[in-house]
């Protein structure tokens, strides 16, 4: 329930209790009018899983139809909903139709359509060319898809063109400048997107997957292409991850900063084996004492602020640190039950004891 609809309750509560006055009753709803909802967010989500199932379906059964269609039909057909999603945009902007329940369905429709439509008119015609060409022009043709709808589900998907790009041509050293240069093409959107503020669900869901591509991604992408090996891989991560948790903290982004901490905790899980590129193992050694520094680190913040997120991390990644070099030991395997038995339930009390102190602090 909104501040608004809370307040006007109660003050019809007071009125009829006998608290106010109905002159004082009047003043005061009138310094907080009803807000109609233009739209329900639970259309817009029915909306965009319904353009979701539209385009797949089309694919569908243009693709069990496909045999039996000349060149040009097949050209025709495959281009038919991307004009379709085109006149619709341009109808939307000439109407001046600014509702997430048009433009999220209609940014999730052509985005797909435009990129069945290229796949489709590729493969009849027989173009030439390599997957990335073919790849980096799909992300040419889609990126003003983004623009133009500023819908979140194709902000979202977007960047993954540039992983995609990455994995198709890895084994090019150049791929890597050009994937992160694609994959900060899309930095714009997002801030747009920032700037727009949409609803809370849609906000958060945009967060939670850029906070995923900007950290995990770019990691993924400098690791893949320069084939990293797996101490250097690790200290990518963490590098990408601290820069997407240090943009969060700073810009005061949600969700960025708890992903950026997982990432970086999924991260450091392969530091607990004893042997790494290096002759010795010393770098994976450092690593892992790094790590643990990481997760207690995470963890006491969370105990601190009583930030139940946080805490998880933290505590989850420093018990896999200890609990696997524990394992990897000739202790009996009863003994290890035990202990993993112990630690479950110590994780577990450590949450009920957090929840209660929100409680009793108020939070």
């Amino acid at each position: 329930m909104k501040k608004e609809e809370w307040l006007r309750g109660e003050i019809a509560k007071w009125r009829s209790d006998g608290a106010v006055d109905a002159p004082t009753a009047e003043a005061l709803l009138a310094r907080y009018p009803a807000k109609e909802s233009r739209f329900s967010w639970g259309a817009v989500f029915a909306g965009s899983f319904g353009a979701l199932l539209v385009g797949l379906g089309l694919i569908a059964i243009f693709a069990a139809n496909w045999d039996f269609m000349g060149r040009g039909a097949r050209a025709a057909v495959s281009v038919a909903p991307l004009v379709a999603c085109g006149a619709a945009a341009v109808l939307g902007k000439a109407k001046g139709w600014r509702s997430p329940a048009f433009w999220e369905p209609i940014g999730i429709l052509w985005f797909v359509a435009t990129v069945a439509a290229t796949c489709l008119v590729a493969q009849t015609y027989n173009m030439g060319g390599a997957v990335p060409d073919l790849v980096m022009f799909v992300a040419v043709l889609t990126l003003p898809v983004v623009w133009v709808t500023g819908s979140t589900a194709a902000m979202c998907a977007w960047p993954f063109v540039a992983i995609v790009y990455m994995l198709e041509k890895m084994d090019i050293g150049a791929v890597v400048g050009e994937s992160l240069l694609m994959l900060a093409a899309s930095v714009p959107a997002y801030v747009a997107f920032v700037r727009r503020r949409p609803p809370r669900a849609a906000f958060l869901l945009g967060q939670l997957a850029t906070g995923l591509v900007y950290s995990a991604g770019t990691a993924l992408i400098v690791v893949c292409g320069a084939h990293c090996s797996i101490e250097t891989g690790v200290m990518v991560f963490w590098g990408c991850s601290a820069i997407v948790l240090a943009v969060g903290v700073v810009r005061g982004l949600p969700v960025w900063p708890k992903v950026a901490l997982a990432v970086a905790s999924l991260a450091a899980m392969p530091t607990v084996s004893p042997h790494g590129s290096d002759a010795g193992g010393y770098g994976m050694f450092l690593l892992y004492m790094m790590s643990l520094v990481l997760a207690s680190a995470t963890a006491v913040y969370g105990i601190e602020r009583r930030k139940l997120s946080y805490t998880n991390i933290g505590a989850s990644l420093l018990l896999y640190l200890i609990l696997a070099k524990f394992f990897m030991s000739d202790v009996e395997f009863t003994v290890k039950g035990i202990v993993m038995i112990v630690s479950g339930a110590a994780l577990a009390a450590l949450n009920v004891v957090l929840v209660r102190a929100r409680k009793e602090a108020g939070k």
